[in-house]
């Protein structure tokens, strides 16, 4: 289907952040004539009036340049073939990029005043911009000079450069070949297909789609290779510069995060990796082979409640298995789902995969839907976070409205598991309760252990650079295939194709983005159960979470819910969690 082809109620409403491009044009005239007029307090930062107006100016730039790159980000995913989007966004990227490289002055002469504490007594005002001010404060150690700062802001679009490339290469330039089912029908394989037809009960349509797509990247694995390589090289010559000891280091210390809970996912994982490899058992048995292939790690097991569920049908489902959240929750959530937040389905040149932006106007949502359960639950997933960002913009000051990547996932994670049990409680069919848990234990394989295990890939790749090897399409494929042994045991024939399976997950260009879905998914698993049990002080110790922004660290607003993620019990609850639910689906299938 081609852009122009959509039903206009099935798109997002861009015109809520600009009416029109005349509009854009003078926001973004605006934006570089604030910029400049802040330059007058270049070496001017010397009293708390100065800083105060300074700060003023400065967060209202930043909401400014936010929305005109979430603007140009939307029309751009939305169809990435057309080259007037693309072109936007290239020079919104180039004045962003400027702006942010002439305020690079304004944290190197922060950090040199010696009396701050005494600037918030003497200018009331300056408390909105307390914990903006701490958090540069915790990374003075790693703050350059004036220069260099100035330096790395204006390289930032050069940074950037390989995560482009990689989304020209993914969704635009990448063609599939089409797939055969067991009829010889021939169909159309794309990334929105892709994994509707690992769904499927016919083993020759999945072993189709498989090796089809990834001989793809196979065609494409050397360039993927290449941009990889200096994706993380990019990396490491950030923390080196910036005097951290990795690049793991460098990541999660600038959200608040010790480097610990990173490493205590992948440990504990390890530690309960057994529990995975009894449901590689149960599946084997289900799907009566001798051994899995990786093409059969998606299909349903209980084929007979593989139904169709309509966009609408999805909508009204998750808004349902939302309101023990209260009234001014429910009240945005049915806005957000018929008020064109939502971008729906796939067309031609549209990114792939589903994401939710917020803007302050309100979030916006991307989506591929195929009428599937899995689509249903990534509407679940995306409006999570549409929600998460929606009450911290109307909550918090913009300044404390972007919550850290770390708790990113929760939000979403929660409203998957709100779903579920909405979804468990009003099924008495043992079949379709079967139906839902074979899901919903793909979940946790999906979420909480193959995100672990790209998170690992992620750590080993950038282990590798810092080590100075270069990151060849061979050695990739070889530690990706090595994790894929180790995870999914003796069970499971790792065929070879999933060796660039690395190739297509965009995630790799975010800096170390992916352990946050295990850890949020664990996270979410324990906030979960609270809301469940439907105790008030549960549910306005979430909300409150969900208001926070960045008005804390991460680690304490997950404490704040009831969570404490630097101790790995919530990963290992998780696991016990999945470990039950892994024998009463085998119980119910008869396996046994």
């Amino acid at each position: 289907m081609k852009r122009n082809e959509q039903l206009i109620e099935n798109t997002w409403k861009i015109e809520d952040i600009y009416p029109n491009l005349d509009v854009f044009y003078k926001e973004l005239e605006k934006a570089k004539t604030q910029s400049k007029e802040l330059l007058k307090y270049k070496d001017h930062l010397t009293n708390a009036s100065s800083l105060y107006a300074y700060l003023k100016g400065y967060e209202e730039l930043n909401e400014k340049l936010y929305t005109l790159d979430c603007y140009t980000s939307l029309l751009s995913d939305q169809d990435g073939s057309n080259a007037f989007y693309q072109d936007l966004k290239g020079k919104a990227n180039v004045v962003i990029t400027e702006i942010h490289s002439q305020q690079a002055f304004f944290e190197v002469e922060l950090l040199k005043l010696s009396d701050v504490e005494t600037y918030f007594e003497n200018e009331p005002g300056l408390e909105r911009y307390r914990r903006f001010i701490q958090d540069i404060y915790r990374l003075k150690p790693y703050t350059l000079s004036m220069e260099k700062e100035g330096l790395l802001a204006g390289c930032q679009d050069i940074f950037s450069s390989s995560e482009r490339a990689f989304y020209i290469l993914n969704d635009v330039d990448t063609r599939f070949e089409d797939v055969k089912d067991a009829k010889g029908n021939v169909l159309p394989l794309t990334s929105g297909s892709y994994v509707d037809y690992l769904e499927s009960a016919d083993e020759t349509l999945r072993k189709s789609a498989f090796e089809n797509m990834y001989a793809a990247y196979g065609k494409v694995q050397n360039t993927m290779a290449s941009l990889l390589n200096s994706q993380c090289k990019m990396l490491k010559y950030e923390s080196d510069l910036r005097g951290y000891p990795t690049s793991l280091e460098a990541s999660t210390n600038k959200n608040g995060v010790p480097s610990s809970v990173y490493k205590n996912l992948i440990k504990q994982i390890h530690k309960d990796i057994a529990p995975l490899h009894k449901y590689m058992k149960v599946r084997k048995k289900a799907l009566k082979k001798d051994k899995l292939n990786m093409y059969d790690l998606y299909v349903p097991l209980v084929k007979e409640f593989d139904k169709k569920i309509t966009f609408e049908m999805a909508k009204k489902e998750a808004l349902a298995s939302v309101a023990l959240l209260g009234q001014e929750y429910v009240e945005a959530y049915e806005k957000g789902l018929n008020s064109r937040w939502i971008d729906v389905y796939e067309n031609e040149g549209k990114r792939s995969g589903a994401y939710s932006c917020g803007v302050p106007c309100h979030p916006f949502v991307l989506l591929n839907h195929t009428d599937t359960l899995r689509s249903e639950f990534t509407l679940a997933h995306e409006m999570g976070h549409a929600m998460h960002s929606y009450m911290s913009f109307k909550h918090q000051p913009f300044i404390n409205s972007d919550y850290k990547i770390f708790v990113a996932e929760v939000a979403s994670t929660c409203n998957e598991a709100l779903l579920m049990h909405y979804l468990l409680e009003r099924t008495t069919d043992k079949k379709e309760r079967a139906y839902l848990i074979n899901y919903l234990l793909e979940q946790y394989r999906g979420t909480m252990y193959r995100q672990a295990m790209l998170a690992e890939f992620e750590m080993l790749i950038n282990e590798e650079v810092a080590k100075n090897n270069t990151l060849s399409a061979e050695l990739l494929n070889k530690i990706n295939h090595d994790l894929n042994t180790l995870y999914y045991g003796e069970d499971v024939i790792v065929d070879e194709p999933i060796d660039l399976e690395w190739a297509k997950i965009p995630h790799l260009y975010m800096n170390f983005y992916l352990y946050q879905y295990a850890t949020s998914f664990c996270a979410s698993m324990a906030i979960s159960q609270k809301l469940l049990k439907g105790n008030p002080e549960d549910i306005e110790n979430y909300l409150n979470f969900l208001k926070g922004g960045c008005s804390k660290s991460p680690i304490d607003l997950l404490k704040m819910a009831g969570v404490d993620m630097t101790s790995p019990q919530p990963i290992h609850d998780a696991i016990c969690q999945f470990d039950k639910f892994v024998d009463e689906f085998d119980e119910l299938i008869n396996c046994k």
